[in-house]
């Protein structure tokens, strides 16, 4: 046998035998052992830091409702509470002067406007007065203009001795109506003239 260019001559008595051992086993993998134990019951409590997805998309869900509801209910409440002062409003021609009447007997005429849920308010403000027998009137005062010959007068509110304000602040118990007045009619035709000289 030729060894070829880098083999050398060696000699053939150098020769190892080899004795064969039993062939080597190859290692297996372990196989898992099966443990059986009993399941364990574990007890979870949700705490609020800890929360899953469908527990914030309910969250999500909720919070804008309930805040819609309490938008509408204030609303609500607001727009029940502004229809009722307007109910007495509406009625009231803001052009014209209305006649009120109280309950002690009294007539105002002025321009009346609602100033709360309790109270309206009166500006501009005259009433009737009876003249006493005997006392003759001055045409030029149109404060005392006459109607139709008869006794009672058209007072200006203001020019009474402890001067008060042309306003009155009235309570909606103390009133029993209110009539709007023609623009036409005598005691807005004596307004006009009041006006008009002053």
């Amino acid at each position: 046998m030729d060894g070829g260019p880098f083999r050398g001559s060696r000699p053939t008595d150098t020769r190892r035998t080899v004795t064969r051992q039993e062939p080597v086993q190859q290692r297996q993998p372990e196989q898992p052992q099966i443990t059986t134990e009993e399941p364990k019951t574990v007890h979870r409590t949700v705490t609020p830091h800890h929360t899953t997805k469908q527990d914030k998309s309910k969250k999500r869900f909720v919070l804008p409702i309930i805040a819609l509801l309490i938008a509408i209910i204030v609303i609500a409440g607001g727009l029940f509470a502004w229809s009722k002062m307007q109910a007495t409003a509406t009625a009231i021609d803001g052009g014209k002067y209305q006649a009120v009447f109280f309950t002690n007997g009294q007539v105002y005429f002025g321009k009346l406007a609602s100033f709360n849920s309790e109270y309206m308010k009166l500006t501009d403000i005259y009433y009737l007065q009876s003249q006493q027998s005997g006392e003759a009137t001055d045409s030029k005062n149109p404060q005392e203009t006459s109607t139709d010959q008869s006794d009672v007068q058209l007072i200006k509110l203001g020019d009474e001795i402890h001067g008060p304000e042309d306003e009155m602040i009235v309570s909606k118990n103390q009133m029993l109506f209110y009539e709007n007045l023609k623009s036409d009619g005598k005691v807005a035709k004596s307004i006009d003239q009041y006006k008009q000289t002053k």
